[in-house]
């Protein structure tokens, strides 16, 4: 029995080593989406019906209140390492910046990983979905975003569709149907291999997203 006595203490000492010890299970995700303002190719591409996004397990990270940072906690501006690259896309004419925060979480296998949910809505376009980061051999990204552009005002449609004079002469008009609805939809489902502390770029004909996923002490 005498060589159960070192592994009992390796285990114990494993048990009795605070969180911070395990710190390589940690990352802090970053990421930046943005849209592109001159989408010429989207007029040329078919765009089948979705069924609307399953988000209910989806979790949104926790405002950041200081250090030390929680799991599924924003990261602070000055923990931000796209910065020059989200003020670029905004001084630029031909995108529009629509997301761009990052978040501390642990990273696991693949039956494990947590959904972030993502969520921005401006006048004219709305982001939703989530992001699934889990670790087998290499870091993997599953993005599952939708773009919804949805005019400030539609296009004004006729009050008629046509006119009749009936026998007393007074003219009567014939009401149309409802507006059209001219909401657009987008869709992002991609699966992306990564490697921790790079920039990868996963593009769309309407949108792009920029994500770096980097060890908590990087």
């Amino acid at each position: 029995m005498a060589f159960l006595l070192p592994r009992s203490l390796a285990l114990a000492a494993l048990t009795s080593l605070p969180a911070t010890a395990f710190a390589a299970d940690l990352f802090k995700v970053e990421v930046v989406v943005f849209s592109h303002e001159n989408p010429n190719s989207v007029e040329q591409e078919y765009w089948p019906q979705l069924p609307p996004l399953d988000l209910s397990a989806s979790l949104f990270p926790q405002p950041w209140d200081g250090y030390p940072l929680s799991s599924f906690e924003e990261l602070p501006q000055n923990d931000l390492v796209l910065g020059g690259q989200a003020a670029a896309l905004s001084r630029s004419g031909n995108y529009k910046l629509l997301y761009h925060r990052g978040w501390l979480q642990p990273v696991g296998g693949k039956s494990s990983a947590r959904s972030i949910r993502i969520k921005v809505d401006f006048d004219d376009l709305q982001l939703d979905g989530n992001i699934r980061v889990y670790k087998n051999r290499f870091l993997h990204a599953q993005p599952t975003l939708e773009l919804t552009a949805s005019p400030m005002l539609n296009q004004e449609q006729p009050d008629v569709s046509g006119s009749n004079v009936g026998d007393s002469g007074i003219k009567t008009l014939t009401p149309v149907g409802e507006p059209l609805d001219l909401t657009q939809r987008w869709r992002m489902e991609q699966s992306r291999r990564m490697r921790s502390n790079e920039t990868h770029y996963i593009d769309h004909p309407r949108f792009g997203v920029l994500l770096r996923i980097r060890p908590v002490d990087s």
